[in-house]
């Protein structure tokens, strides 16, 4: 999935608004947000391993984006900058950006939802150095109607007030960081066997397009 939301309502987002510091280069007129499926079946995409500092499913994210960025060039003559997943690192709040271009809704959840995968969907974005029509955001509403099993899935109750409590979900990733797994792979395979498994249980217990 792909799509375009404008610097001006990137700037708005409430995210953005709250951190404060979001200054971009005068270049920068739009904002493509690109978003990968990371469904049930294959887990792997999300494993965190120590080798190389992320996951399976953000480098491919960071291939698509940096080959996306070279054919926008040769192609069509736009500049386009592949940004760093943290903010802090030069990148964006990628929900908000995601919202804004249209992809999906924020959920009660605190995750991006998308109308076709749900909640299963990770992001990468990069910055344009052209005006482009938003893509977003859409008129969709999957939690008025839920019975909300994503709060009731979450092992830290991190939702029991009913709204997201971040303090707590980190206390999971925490855990979650103190539990490193070990996984088999062929001989040949020279990568990390020792990953991250991070909790998806608010994630994968979402019902839209399970």
């Amino acid at each position: 999935m792909a799509g375009i939301a404008s610097v001006d309502s990137l700037r708005s987002s409430p995210s953005h608004q709250t951190h404060g510091k979001f200054e971009l280069p005068a270049a920068v007129k739009s904002v493509l947000v690109l978003a990968l499926v990371h469904e049930q079946d294959e887990p792997e995409l999300d494993w965190w391993d120590d080798k190389k500092g992320g996951t399976p499913g953000n480098r491919r994210l960071g291939s698509i984006a940096k080959r996306l960025s070279q054919w926008l060039k040769e192609e069509c003559n736009i500049i386009a900058r592949p940004l760093a997943y943290h903010i802090d690192q030069g990148g964006v709040f990628l929900k908000d950006a995601a919202a804004l271009a249209g992809l999906g809704i924020l959920g009660k959840n605190n995750l991006l939802i998308t109308p076709r995968f749900g909640p299963r969907v990770r992001f990468r974005a990069l910055f344009l150095d052209r005006d482009f029509e938003p893509t977003g955001p859409i008129d969709f509403s999957p939690c008025e109607a839920c019975d909300m099993r994503c709060w009731r899935a979450c092992p830290r109750k991190a939702f029991k007030n009913g709204s997201y409590r971040r303090a707590l979900c980190n206390g999971q990733m925490k855990e979650d960081e103190g539990n490193k797994a070990v996984f088999e792979k062929p001989e040949s395979d020279d990568s990390s066997s020792i990953c991250i498994k991070y909790c998806r249980a608010c994630e994968l217990a979402c019902p839209v397009a399970g």
